[in-house]
């Protein structure tokens, strides 16, 4: 329910909320773990959930801070519904067992959806590929309301002009639900395919392994025609996070120079990363925008959750400038400390040599290591603050850490919330707000 929403395979549900009648049922058999998890020497010892918590609470503070009060309820409760997501998930997931039963179904259903899309985004490409009507239908698509369902499923975009002085047009593909964009689509191509290269070498499935590189092909499919920039960067960064887990620091850089140096020449257009011009720099404008909002009391709770696009042209498409400008400095340093936290443990368990007593989770820690790098490279390009996916990763991470903490000869937590965790959190938090500021005051290039 999470990867497809049925109404775009059969529209005749039209608004029927299928998640959220699944989530609800999922809550119910778990209220006694969500209960464990929401007390206070919980969220002492996991403190990824209070951030998780902390960032619906100020969701609502964003709206009320400005007197916003349109829609409200919406905002928090749509907040509401992903953090009870979250919570499910970290309450769920136990032991290994279960752990790797989540990742498997995770890749399954997101291999599924990435294949249908590859399926349908073949066909509409040969029937609009030079088609004579296309810029027609562009304009009309243009006016319509966001929500309304359009004929062009997939993206156009313009790759110049032909000899003639025609405009030459190339579609980029898209997913279903909340993964319709190119950009959103390639960071969960690239996550099932981390997913998929941990099942494939895992020598416990015997012969059966061989069936995960039907998933990676798919992916590699889909990946080629995201045409997605964010998504390349979000794939280096993976496999950088991947090689310092499980080699070091030192093998990484090599290989990971060498991958950077063929890139562009293996890749082309997705290589192309550029910030002075085109995309890279309207995004660099838009966060300066966003920034220069809150250079004065908004800098607390921010202008307000859903509030963006009332002071620039467009969502900030990065989801930590997105959280520090809606949610002021309370609010971003919430939502930073839930990928930051797992991020500094994880960092924490390497440098100190930190031993993994459970095998299975000692090999795992390069594949989550590699997640959890993907998706906040990702961010970097989107603003996905207040989705599920976004969430997910954050609850994978949070429940690694738990179960690795929990299988040891003396169960204790690997991360509590104390002075030695809070500091580099909030110093870092701080950290990232002011290389946002110098970074849009260096490139940005307005007039």
């Amino acid at each position: 329910m999470l990867f497809i929403r049925p109404s775009e395979l059969f529209p005749a549900m039209g608004d029927v909320q299928v998640y959220l009648a699944f989530i609800v049922l999922a809550l119910l058999f778990s209220i006694q773990g969500i209960h464990n998890q929401v007390q206070w020497k919980s969220l002492i010892q996991q403190p990824v959930n209070l951030c998780v918590i902390a960032v619906t609470i100020c969701v609502g503070l964003s709206r009320l801070s400005t007197g916003n009060l349109d829609k409200i309820d919406t905002a928090v409760i749509g907040m509401l519904k992903v953090t009870l997501y979250y919570l499910v998930l970290v309450s769920v997931i136990t032991t290994p067992l279960r752990l790797r039963y989540f990742l498997m179904s995770t890749a399954i259903c997101s291999t599924l959806m990435i294949a249908y899309s590859v399926v349908d985004y073949r066909s509409f490409n040969a029937e609009w590929v030079n088609n004579p009507n296309l810029e027609q239908v562009l304009d009309i698509e243009h006016k319509l309301p966001p929500d309304e369902r359009t004929i062009l499923r997939h993206i156009p975009d313009r790759d110049g002009v032909d000899r003639y002085g025609n405009e030459i047009w190339f579609f980029r593909i898209c997913g279903l639900g909340i993964f319709h964009d190119p950009n959103d689509l390639s960071l969960l191509i690239v996550v099932t395919s981390i997913i998929s290269i941990y099942f494939l070498t895992d020598k416990n499935i015997s012969l059966f392994r061989v069936l995960w590189i039907l998933p990676l092909m798919i992916m590699a499919i889909a990946m080629y025609y995201t045409y997605s920039r964010g998504g390349l960067l979000a794939a280096m960064i993976a496999m950088f996070a991947w090689l310092c887990t499980r080699y070091g620091g030192k093998v990484a850089l090599t290989i990971g120079a060498l991958c950077a140096a063929a890139v562009p020449v293996a890749l082309g257009r997705a290589a192309n990363i550029d910030v002075s011009s085109g995309t890279g720099q309207q995004r660099i404008q838009i966060w300066s925008d966003g920034l220069m909002a809150i250079r004065n009391s908004r800098v607390i709770f921010g202008i307000g959750e859903g509030q963006y696009t009332e002071i620039s042209t467009h969502v900030a498409h990065n989801s930590y400038v997105h959280a520090f400008v809606e949610l002021g400095l309370v609010g971003g340093t919430f939502f930073f400390g839930c990928f930051f936290l797992p991020a500094f443990t994880f960092l924490l368990m390497k440098t100190n040599g930190f031993k993994i007593h459970q095998p299975e989770l000692r090999r795992l820690f390069p594949y989550i290591a590699a997640m959890l790098a993907c998706w906040c490279m990702g961010m970097c390009s989107l603003s996905r603050c207040y989705v599920p996916p976004t969430y997910m990763i954050a609850g994978i991470c949070a429940s690694f850490i738990n179960l690795v903490g929990f299988c040891r000869p003396s169960p204790r937590p690997l991360l509590v919330l104390n002075s030695r965790t809070a500091q580099p959190w909030i110093a870092c938090s701080f950290g990232v707000l002011i290389c946002a500021y110098l970074f849009v005051r260096v490139f940005a290039r307005f007039g």
